[in-house]
């Protein structure tokens, strides 16, 4: 036996509400409601729907929410189980095999004996390397070249001074810095209409990715948020209720009276 759903069947008992009007007053399904107070979580339709249901439907019977939802999610996650499925195939190893120290000593030996007897044989080591014949070049004799005669000396003319003409620097105008712009605010106005035949519904609204207000609006009441970069609404009766984006009536959230939407501006 489910104690959620006892204690959400006993309040509305107390209260003397039946089940057809508590759906009627909730706007959730009666097929919801009979889910949540027999505990049948797995005929609710996702996770977060179920947990939209509770909130609702534990604020109109007067229960704390919290406690509810907590309820909810130890019943909920009692029933998951994990399951450990061993690998059918055992991972392969790969094995790595380090040369020998002595092998490695041995080879260098080797090559050692070999780069000794090829460079003998060439006649680089031992008494078969001669030194080679130093050649020193002659040295060039240059006569000497003969002393240049005199010239006479020639008068020299005074230069012709000319006008100095003035150098104009241009000035450049400082580049100006640019000053960084802030995105524009985002004026959303979420209301319930007054009019006969709406109901009220729970709404969640985040504004940059802060949650500002979650609980249930009455039909007539209006809220206003202001955001710079995205605001995210979540309605459980969006037919009833109606968003304003900076003076633009954008019409009811949903179009499926009970069943929760999610919207959000700008648009994805």
């Amino acid at each position: 036996m489910s104690e959620l759903g006892a204690r959400l069947r006993r309040a509305r008992e107390t209260n003397g509400i039946s089940l057809a009007q508590a759906a009627a007053d909730t706007r959730i399904l009666l097929q919801s409601l009979q889910a949540l107070e027999e505990g049948a979580f797995e005929r609710l339709p996702s996770d977060v729907v179920a947990r939209g249901f509770i909130r609702n439907y534990s604020q109109y019977l007067g229960l704390p929410v919290d406690e509810m939802i907590e309820l909810y999610r130890r019943e909920r996650g009692a029933t998951d189980k994990i399951r450990i499925v061993p690998a059918t195939h055992p991972p392969r190893t790969r094995m790595y095999v380090l040369p020998s120290f002595f092998a490695i000593f041995f080879i260098t030996l080797v090559l050692i004996g070999l780069a000794y007897v090829g460079l003998s044989a060439l006649g680089q080591i031992g008494e078969r390397a001669t030194p080679s014949a130093a050649v020193v070049p002659s040295p060039t004799i240059v006569p000497p070249s003969p002393l240049p005669t005199p010239e006479p000396p020639t008068a020299v003319s005074a230069p012709t001074t000319l006008p100095a003409t003035p150098v104009v620097t241009p000035t450049v105008p400082p580049t100006p810095e640019p000053t960084p712009t802030l995105a524009a605010p985002i004026v959303v106005e979420v209301r319930v209409p007054a009019v006969r035949g709406n109901e009220n519904s729970w709404v969640r609204v985040q504004v940059d990715g802060t949650t500002v207000f979650e609980s249930i609006m009455r039909a007539g009441e209006q809220r206003t948020f202001t955001a710079q970069r995205r605001v995210f609404i979540r309605a459980g009766n969006p037919t009833d209720v109606e968003v304003t984006v900076n003076g633009l009536q954008q019409g009811p959230l949903g179009t499926v009276p009970g069943q929760p939407v999610n919207w959000s501006w700008p648009p994805n």
